[in-house]
């Protein structure tokens, strides 16, 4: 491969040529030197080699020719992003005999047959650490039974929780949540607080329906904001909106254009294209075309295909991304608990939602997709027919019960009433105690004085944990507020656990019932979305082998 002279094309050009595209990267084939393990050749487009390298770690460009410096040029290369060192080291680590190689690969396979692990298991950065760790410490003291070293599963247990809580030792339970269960993942754990302290929240399928038809379920509401907006842009109700299936239609093409034609390059961010089982997928795929609009056209001008954007309508564009950017803002809000308790947010974002789209049916252009948004809206959330805004009480009593949300504005006065006798009920049904907690600790007998021989005289003093509900309930509704913005929810519950015992043990159980399953169901698929993949390539005899071998390493 014949190399130019560096005198034709100056470390700019180069620079800007790899920027660009325009000049690739090799690794030589006929070089033994060991330093091109960390440095790549550059190639022009005409499959010249340039007399200029980059650096495979700090990407830094390096004037080089063999005929003249050879390599020791590059050898005095300062890379910053390699730490612990000035200069980059070309040694090899030691090598590994093959012996311990496959000894190494049949323990990976045994364990991960015995224990039922995902293959990558070997693989995660956790393990590798830990693994680490234990060569490590052989080489610091020697050999060792491992059963030495590593803890008992409590211990791990206890230690995570001192973490998570930041203290040193735990000697009482924290103000924490009830258990609250989305997915049935522990029979025993389920068997221990199934009835009427037990919550299921799922999406609507009849097979879950059916399973749980005795116990109390809730549809995941994050379910419901994507069934309604799959209903409300359905064929049938798209084709009474040309104008809106016409857009639609271009900004599908015009993204696969882009994503196909290798102009994606050009553009900042990368366009996303609409995905029918992907949420909120319409929104994703408008607002990265608006957002980069003018970028869009610019480069398709210089190609001469600007009547690829020319078509979109703007306006139409800007309408439909504020009509869907609601349903976005309430799906994220939905699935997280960064903030606040989702459960309390169900509510508010169910009114939110049907007056949007209620005020978006008097468009010409929104009027047949947000007219079945409002219907839909008031089909899935409601629990019962006597508001138009209903949603189930739990989340209408975690509304009440998240103090900046207590005055419970988005419902009319009956609704306010409902929601407060719900709260009532509720507390008699699960058996609250109006006193404190059982994990709070008493308060200390006072020494007898020689007035206690007059006791039968005394004044009563009303104590909190005497206070009756209707008068919890009343304070809680009128107190000042002082919720910091630093004080979540629950610690706020926590810290006023004594003047609302009754209304604080509710918030534990109610609180922590999640507005979906979406996050529980990440969670629990990330394990099987990696043992599908090696499902879908192994054979029947490679299944068979690993059974027997779960069956027989014991």
């Amino acid at each position: 491969m014949a190399e130019q002279t560096e005198d034709a094309i100056s470390l700019k050009d180069v620079q800007l040529g790899l920027d660009n595209g325009q000049f690739t990267l090799r690794k030589p084939t006929s070089g033994k030197s060991d330093v091109w393990e960390s440095f790549s050749c550059i190639i022009d487009a005409n499959g010249k080699k340039l007399p200029f390298v980059q650096c495979d770690k700090c990407l830094k460009v390096l004037p080089f020719c063999s005929h003249k410096t050879g390599t020791s040029g590059l050898r005095r290369h300062s890379c910053p992003i390699t730490k612990g060192q000035t200069k980059l080291a070309f040694t090899k680590s030691l090598l590994v005999p093959e012996k311990f190689k496959k000894e190494t690969r049949d323990k990976c396979v045994q364990f991960v047959c015995q224990d039922i692990r995902p293959y990558d298991t070997i693989s995660g950065k956790g393990f590798t650490q830990l693994a680490q760790h234990l060569v490590d410490t052989a080489a610091r003291i020697g050999k060792f039974d491992v059963c030495e070293i590593l803890p008992h599963p409590t211990t791990v247990l206890d230690a995570l929780l001192q973490q998570t809580y930041g203290q040193k030792h735990i000697e009482k339970r924290p103000f924490c949540l009830q258990p609250s269960i989305t997915l049935m993942s522990n029979l025993s754990y389920i068997q221990e607080y199934m009835g009427k302290k037990i919550i299921f929240v799922t999406d609507r399928g009849a097979n879950m329906i059916s399973a749980l038809r005795e116990y109390t379920r809730l549809n995941c509401t994050a379910h419901i904001l994507n069934v309604t907006l799959s209903s409300a842009f359905g064929t049938a109700i798209i084709e009474k909106s040309p104008e809106i299936a016409s857009l639609l239609t271009d900004v599908k093409k015009l993204v696969t254009y882009f994503k196909h034609s290798g102009q994606q390059g050009k553009l900042k961010k990368s366009l996303k294209q609409s995905i029918e089982t992907r949420w909120n997928s319409n929104f994703d795929m408008l607002n990265s075309v608006l957002e980069q609009y003018e970028d869009i056209a610019s480069v398709l001008t210089e190609s001469n295909n600007y009547d690829k954007i020319g078509r979109i309508s703007i306006s139409t564009l800007k309408l439909l991304v504020s009509f869907l950017k609601p349903f976005k803002e309430a799906t994220d809000d939905l699935e997280t608990d960064n903030t606040a308790p989702s459960a309390s947010l169900v509510l508010p974002w169910s009114v939110r939602l049907i007056e949007h789209c209620t005020s978006a049916t008097k468009d010409p252009l929104l009027s047949e997709i947000a007219t079945v948004c409002v219907t839909r809206l008031k089909e899935l959330l409601s629990a019962d027919s006597t508001s138009s805004h209903s949603v189930h009480m739990l989340y209408k009593i975690a509304t009440f019960l998240t103090p900046n949300l207590r005055g419970l504005r988005m419902l009319d006065e009956r609704g306010r009433q409902n929601v407060i006798q719900g709260v009532k009920e509720m507390i008699e049904d699960l058996k609250f105690d109006h006193a404190h907690d059982e994990d709070v600790e008493p308060t200390p007998a006072k020494r007898p004085t020689v007035l206690h021989k007059f006791s039968d005289w005394e004044e009563e003093e009303e104590s909190c944990g005497s206070k009756s509900l209707d008068v919890q309930i009343q304070e809680y509704r009128t107190m000042k507020l002082e919720l910091s913005s630093q004080q979540n929810i629950l610690q706020w519950w926590n810290s006023n656990s004594s003047q609302f015992p009754a209304l604080s043990n509710l918030a534990r159980f109610v609180l922590c019932i999640p507005a979906t399953s979406a996050p529980s169901e990440r969670a629990f698929s990330l394990c099987g979305r990696i043992l599908e993949e090696r499902r879908s390539v192994l054979k029947p005899s490679s299944v068979s082998d690993i059974l027997f071998l779960h069956g027989n390493l014991k």
